[in-house]
């Protein structure tokens, strides 16, 4: 009997965590054409963008992990006499926590010795892996199973991520700008700067040229990560010259010194939200008294 630790692929995985602790990622749904793919087993990245670039007029979808994943897959470890704690996708994208947690209350109806606790992680890709590294990292040292789930549900409310986006027409294909907006900001070479507010992906600024974006996205984490001595995670789609110019940038003028760093890239799920050349950093604006500081 221990604690059984599951999140989905919107998740971006550092491998060297992975094969360090154990834990399960559910696959998210992927739509093209009214073919449903499983992101991590059946779709890349570079399909992703393939497609984008074929089909103008058409765009990938991504949808939550099916009711009978979670079933069979919560089912299998309560069986085994586990605990589980199930890190979602941020509701603000998805429908993931609302419908994990359903199940998990029907589900404890037929196991009332076990405990299972959903965390809404208000984010995605690699600020799903930070929360994830200290509820495993607790779970090695251990800390009992409420004091895991509060720290990531801390840790949920605390997370930052801001996105420096590379293709500001990849924005107007999925939506989230107008297209004219991104015929102009095109033609000005406006980079624009995401981040998560409340769970969900918004614009946070707009920034004149590459290298000035680059700045700005620096400045921002500089003025939003007051205590530096923490994991900072990073992620990026066809874009490892830029993460790696950044991730020198802050251990030079910030003293970071661990990082999480998944080195696929991001999955299929994330790049269609996200698109090509483009960087995230993700950290902590707060850490609790139990924070770990150590990679992985």
């Amino acid at each position: 009997m221990g604690i059984q630790f599951i999140t989905d692929s919107m998740c971006d995985i550092d491998e060297n965590i992975r094969s360090r602790y154990p834990f399960e990622v559910l696959p998210i749904p992927i739509t093209i054409n009214d073919k449903t793919y499983y992101d991590g087993i059946d779709i890349t990245p570079d399909m992703i963008l393939d497609f984008v670039n074929q089909n103008p007029d058409d765009f990938p979808k991504t949808s939550q992990v099916q009711t009978v994943t979670y079933q069979e897959c919560f089912k299998k470890y309560l069986d085994r006499g586990d605990d589980i704690i199930y890190l979602a996708l941020s509701s603000g994208l998805s429908g993931t926590f609302q419908t994990a947690s359903l199940i998990a209350s029907q589900l404890l109806d037929d196991y009332p010795d076990r405990k299972i606790s959903i965390i809404d992680s208000k984010t995605a890709t690699t600020g799903m892996m930070l929360i994830l590294h200290q509820g495993l990292k607790l779970s090695k040292l251990g800390k009992s199973f409420e004091e895991i789930s509060d720290t990531m549900n801390f840790l949920s409310r605390h997370i930052n991520i801001y996105f420096l986006v590379g293709n500001i027409r990849w924005l107007a294909k999925g939506g989230r700008i107008g297209k004219n907006a991104a015929l102009i900001g095109d033609m000005l070479k406006i980079k624009p700067i995401l981040y998560f507010n409340d769970g969900r992906i918004l614009p946070y600024e707009k920034v004149r040229g590459q290298k000035r974006a680059e700045r700005r996205l620096l400045e921002l984490v500089d003025e939003k990560m007051p205590n530096k001595n923490q994991c900072v995670g990073f992620i990026h789609s066809k874009a490892p010259a830029l993460q790696d110019k950044v991730k020198k940038a802050l251990s030079k003028d910030m003293g970071v010194k661990n990082f999480i760093i998944p080195q696929q890239g991001a999955g299929a799920a994330l790049t269609v939200h996200i698109g090509p050349d483009c960087i995230g950093i993700m950290f902590f604006d707060e850490l609790p008294d139990n924070y770990v500081n150590v990679a992985p």
